[in-house]
């Protein structure tokens, strides 16, 4: 099997023969959301909107080896890194575009992310990655959130740890 090579992967994400697929940063915030969240099981499928045999097999391969390395570091107890600078906080950002691919894959297999019993803890784990997805433009909370630099960066800064809670509340042994 090969190795990873995110170049590769970036080049052909955020390149002109990607038709169906996310760019590179929405990319990695999708598998985050398959790695993280229950499972989804034509995860593949959805990512490349149902036309994945359309896709070149070895960016399968590499999309498949991305998901592997994320899984590896959760199991490792280690934090997801963003594979890409943070510019700036801000939702017109790869963090912007990260939070979309995070968003799409959690509302794919909604009812699964959604139980009752851990709704109100995944509300507050998942509000940083809401405000930069740009979902809810109407509404006040997200737009005063938005329009605070501060208050932004700060989101920005606890995702990681948020995605670590997340994988926890879903792949965590019950007492």
């Amino acid at each position: 099997m090969a190795a990873l090579d995110l170049d590769k992967l970036s080049d052909y994400l955020d390149g002109e023969n990607n038709e169906f697929g996310l760019d590179f940063a929405a990319t990695h915030g999708f598998l985050c959301a398959v790695a993280v969240g229950p499972a989804l099981t034509n995860w593949l499928s959805l990512l490349f909107d149902e036309q994945d045999k359309q896709v070149p097999k070895q960016v399968i391969e590499q999309i498949e080896l991305w998901l592997a390395d994320i899984q590896q570091t959760l199991a490792n107890e280690e934090l997801i890194e963003f594979p890409f600078e943070i510019e700036e906080a801000d939702v017109d950002s790869s963090l912007g575009d990260w939070s979309v691919g995070f968003v799409d894959a959690m509302f794919l297999n909604e009812e699964a992310w959604f139980v009752p019993e851990l709704e109100d803890n995944l509300v507050e784990l998942t509000l940083p990655i809401m405000v930069f997805s740009g979902i809810d433009e109407e509404d006040p909370q997200m737009e005063s959130f938005r329009r605070n630099g501060q208050l932004m960066d700060d989101l920005a800064q606890e995702i990681p740890d948020n995605l670590t809670e997340i994988y926890l509340l879903y792949h965590a042994p019950s007492a």
